[in-house]
């Protein structure tokens, strides 16, 4: 491999993590925003009382951590498909809809993970 191919892949690489990382901060204002909201809206629940206040808040950090593993798998399959099957880099359109499906996704998952969680489908309240 010469010197101007490796250089070549490495800065793709680079831009593409650049890409995603850039956008985290994007993901992570809706996903602990959406987050909050549902928190809030929720909290006269009467789970709330039985699980107590400290392990929904410490629930809820270890939910939006997880998120942000599973946000890597973004850039991860990115980079695989460029690494693996030798892949041009995805284009913006398509790395754009990989962002929204994902956020979107994130979204769906924390609403159902604290409805469960503060029992709001089963209440009755």
């Amino acid at each position: 491999m010469s010197n101007s191919t490796k250089k070549t892949n490495s800065y793709s690489l680079k831009e593409t993590i650049l890409w995603w990382e850039k956008k985290r901060l994007i993901f992570n204002l809706l996903i602990i925003g959406f987050s909050a909201f549902l928190i809030y809206s929720f909290w006269d629940y009467p789970m709330r009382s039985i699980i107590g206040s400290g392990a929904i808040i410490t629930k809820a950090v270890l939910l939006i951590l997880f998120m942000n593993l599973c946000y890597t798998i973004g850039w991860g399959v990115e980079l695989l498909a460029h690494l693996l099957i030798k892949s041009e880099p995805f284009n913006n359109s398509l790395k754009w809809f990989l962002f929204g499906l994902g956020t979107l996704m994130s979204l769906v998952l924390i609403n159902f993970y604290f409805a469960m969680e503060f029992d709001v489908l089963f209440a009755g309240v």
